[in-house]
């Protein structure tokens, strides 16, 4: 464990004494030289980058709308209501809940009132869409 620290700190002095040495170089060699300005002008740009640069601007577009509008339609689809009847057998009697879908889970669901029911194997569930 102990040489494996020693190596690591061996490279990075190491390093900084490279880095170092390449730079006092690269100052010896610009104190004996003299500076030119040199003025770069753009190229204009040619027709096939430009339809480059909008055809990326499309596709990023279009997936970022298509995005958002599965994002959209996800909630739409969790977030509808359904009204939901228990009925039991044995008793005749039936109970009237309402959920959102993304609140039935097999057997068990949680009311908008946020009680949570848990529905027997023997007793029948019955689902309609609130509209």
């Amino acid at each position: 464990m102990l040489t494996k620290i020693l190596i690591t700190i061996l490279i990075i002095v190491s390093a900084v004494v490279f880095i170092r040495y390449k730079k006092s170089l690269e100052q010896q060699a610009t104190l004996g030289k003299t500076t030119h300005t040199i003025t770069i002008q753009q190229e204009p740009e040619s027709s096939s980058q430009a339809n480059i640069k909008y055809i990326a601007i499309g596709v990023l577009s279009l997936s970022l709308l298509t995005g958002t509008l599965m994002l959209f339609l996800n909630w739409q689809e969790e977030h509808r209501l359904y009204d939901i009847k228990i009925i039991n057998p044995q008793t005749g009697g039936v109970d009237h809940y309402q959920a959102y879908k993304k609140d039935l889970r097999g057997r068990t669901f949680t009311t908008i009132t946020g009680q949570q029911v848990t529905v027997s194997d023997l007793e029948r569930l019955e689902f309609q869409e609130v509209e």
